[in-house]
């Protein structure tokens, strides 16, 4: 059962009081890590994996792990390495399992493969016989229970096979952490990763850094990571996790400090005081410098959101930006043409004038020689020739490039919902199935607010079943700069993420985050807020999981969702509480919720369902 100390562990993002120092500690046999760096390819040789290797060798080895370091490994050193490395992981005093693999990945039939430097692909069949399938890996901590396991891979570097082999999928195949585990990719499915122009790869660099400091849990060094090396790429490299740990765990045992419920409560104070400086801030740097020190706090996901919104509009006007000096500069070249022609012309014009004078000058001569001889042969004639009237020159026409046609403007949206779904009419498919085995898929949020939207929900108790009442959220104000959505007049009104900032006579302190930025089997995040009721402020937090891809039947039809359960606290009053989510992504309303809470005797309070009966949607973002 989760305490009020566990809530404010929760909350608290814990800053890093220090950073890496020389200081060793002793090997122990229950934290153990294996390290593999592979550079040296014939065919596409890489700079800096062996430096990485080595970085987070030397990371780990000062935590006190007992590392066993590969350098350019080829594939029997490889398999043997892995093999020692399983049976390693098997006896009963081993913990802690870490293992880092940095060089050419690449992925076949859903399933990811590592290269030794002495893979020679040609061919589909070589990557199975010659490299080395990460299942192998997998497989061996699958038969090690009650044991966490940790897998990075910075493993997505480009044309990984030089010229002789293209594999038809770029980058690493998703592959959702098995129970008890985590896994850490450079950069998204399908994508490739950085190898670097430093000494160690982007990754791997800002791993190393954030790993070092004291007091951080993996899983917010991660967040870190990935928002670091997100920002340096310029959203090129994104990297991802996904988790099934049970458990908090840090790469330095001493990080483990226990904090006394006075430094808890300033750290939460911390967070709320850092919420509220920048909750209505349009600054990048604003919510990069929150994300950092608060990576779990109670507001990252929302953070997440906003600063994935900024990043976009700073896009855009960046390309809008560049598409006005490329306009600028077409419009300088154009002229510069133009003049150029105009040029062209004048020297063609003035060279026909040329031509035509001494044409006519010529034609003179000819006719004064030819009077001449006249005279000579027949002195007594006296008529005298008609003078020949000169040629008229036609100027040759030179046709400048005029503005291309204005293109046809882009029909309105016609206003008809694009998602109409009630009983009795077919559910479109929201979310394609995954055809990958070893994952149910990565979706952003896509939620896009339009006023006029609205749902209609039966609400029920869940342990009588008795249909209580139905209602209707109808969308009423969309404010995207206030990061606000009001429904029925304001009676209820959500952030952009349709997060709760008041329902009713309730009110939250900050949107509470029960909707994630992005669905992922696995993720986990913390939605602690205040809430005010009549006067009455209490504490609450939930522990929030996507727990897996579920198919559910509603009044409304049958839908593919994700499944998210919440667990947690009101600490003012001992209230337990619990929540069930099916959502799916781009749809402004959940498809079903359950809250339920039981009091400090252990008695149900609320006992709620709420099932989706119909939906008029009019725009979706996927």
């Amino acid at each position: 059962m989760t305490s009020r100390r566990r809530f404010i562990q929760t909350l608290a993002a814990i800053p890093p009081a220090l950073s890496f120092r020389n200081v060793w500690a002793a090997p122990d046999p229950s934290r153990l890590a294996l390290i593999i760096g592979n550079s040296s390819y014939h065919d596409a040789p890489l700079v800096n994996p062996a430096n990485d290797a080595k970085a987070v060798s030397g990371l780990f080895t000062q935590a006190g792990f007992t590392v066993d370091s590969h350098l350019n490994a080829k594939r029997t050193d490889m398999m043997a390495a892995i093999e020692r490395f399983g049976a390693a992981v098997k006896k009963p005093e081993t913990r802690l399992v870490v293992f880092y693999y940095a060089g050419h990945g690449a992925q076949l039939d859903w399933r990811n493969y590592l290269l030794p430097v002495d893979a020679v692909v040609e061919k589909q069949e070589h990557m199975k016989e010659r490299c080395v399938d990460l299942g192998l890996l997998l497989g061996q901590f699958s038969a090690a229970k009650d044991k966490t396991f940790v897998v990075i891979l910075d493993a997505c570097r480009n044309n990984p096979f030089g010229a002789s082999y293209r594999p038809e999928q770029k980058g690493l195949s998703q592959f959702d952490a098995p129970v008890g585990s985590l896994l850490a990719y450079a950069t998204s499915p399908g994508n490739v990763a950085s190898d670097g122009d430093g000494a160690n790869g982007l990754y791997t660099e800002n791993l190393v850094r954030e790993l070092s400091k004291r007091g951080t849990r993996i899983e917010d060094a991660l967040k870190r990571v990935r928002l670091n090396v997100r920002l340096a790429s310029h959203g090129d490299q994104i990297p991802w996790e996904t988790t099934s740990l049970e458990g908090d765990v840090f790469i330095f045992n001493e990080g483990q400090k226990k904090f006394t419920e006075t430094e808890m409560e300033k750290l939460v104070e911390a967070d709320a005081t850092a919420r509220a400086r920048i909750k209505s801030s349009k600054k990048i740097d604003d919510w990069v410098g929150y994300l950092n020190t608060f990576p779990n706090g109670r507001f990252a996901e929302i953070a997440q959101m906003r600063l994935t919104r900024l990043l976009a509009e700073d896009e855009k006007l960046a390309a809008e930006k560049r598409q006005r000096e490329e306009q600028q500069r077409l419009e300088v070249k154009n002229r510069m043409e133009q003049e150029r022609l105009d040029r062209e012309r004048q020297r063609i014009l003035e060279a026909e004038r040329a031509a035509d004078e001494r044409k006519q000058q010529e034609q003179r001569q000819l006719a004064e020689q030819k009077r001449i001889e006249q005279q000579k042969v027949a002195p007594a004639a006296t008529a005298k020739p008609a003078p020949v009237q000169p040629a008229q020159a036609t100027p040759t026409t030179v046709s400048a490039p005029g503005p291309a046609p204005a293109s046809p403007p882009t029909a309105a949206p016609s206003g008809a919902p694009m998602i109409d779904i009630r009983a009795g009419v077919p559910v479109p498919i929201l979310i394609a199935p995954s055809a990958n085995p070893f994952s149910a898929g990565r979706y952003p949020l896509g939620r896009i607010f339009t006023v006029g939207d609205v749902a209609t929900f039966r609400q029920s108790d869940i342990l009588t079943g008795i249909e209580e009442r139905t209602y209707s959220p109808r969308v009423t104000r969309v404010d995207y700069d206030e990061d606000r959505v009001e429904f029925n007049n304001g009676n209820t009104i959500t952030d952009l993420m349709g997060n709760s900032i008041k329902n009713g006579p309730i009110e939250f302190d900050t949107p509470v985050q029960f909707t994630p930025a992005e669905f992922q089997v696995g993720k986990k995040w913390t939605a602690a807020f205040r809430r005010t009721q009549r006067g009455v402020t209490t504490n609450a937090y939930y522990d929030m999981q996507i727990i897996k891809r579920e198919t559910i039947s509603v009044p409304a039809g049958t839908f593919d969702t994700f499944r998210i359960e919440g667990q947690g606290w009101n600490t003012t009053v001992g209230a337990r509480l619990e929540v069930r989510f099916w959502l799916v992504p781009g749809l402004i309303f959940g498809i079903k919720r359950e809250f339920v809470t039981h009091n400090k005797m252990g008695r149900f309070g609320q006992t709620e369902v709420h099932e989706l009966v119909a939906l008029r949607q009019q725009a979706i973002a996927l």
